[in-house]
């Protein structure tokens, strides 16, 4: 099966990333983008509801044992290792 997963994504990828985003859906292909992606900007919402603009360099995509999964990144703004969790990303674009 994980086979089969990564074969889709570097199949929808090929083509464009709205198609990738279509064929995967949207956790999916964060994950990727994170997982192979050096820079990042992401749009993020903290627990309490603030918004943020964050530029990050992934280091490690994870699940917790509570099933969520999380992004462990160099933050450039905090000039700091943080966590992020993907499903508070609301948008994200992959940088130089």
């Amino acid at each position: 099966m994980r086979h089969t997963a990564h074969r889709a994504i570097h199949a929808a990828l090929a083509t464009s990333s709205g198609l990738a985003h279509a064929a995967l859906g949207h956790l999916p292909l964060l994950r990727h983008t994170l997982a192979t992606a050096h820079r990042v900007q992401i749009a993020y919402v903290k627990d309490g509801g603030e918004a943020s603009v964050r530029i990050i360099e992934p280091e490690e995509v994870r699940r917790s044992k509570t099933g969520d999964w999380y992004v462990r990144a160099h933050d450039l703004l905090r000039d700091a290792t943080r966590s992020f969790r993907l499903d508070r990303i609301t948008a994200y674009t992959e940088t130089a």
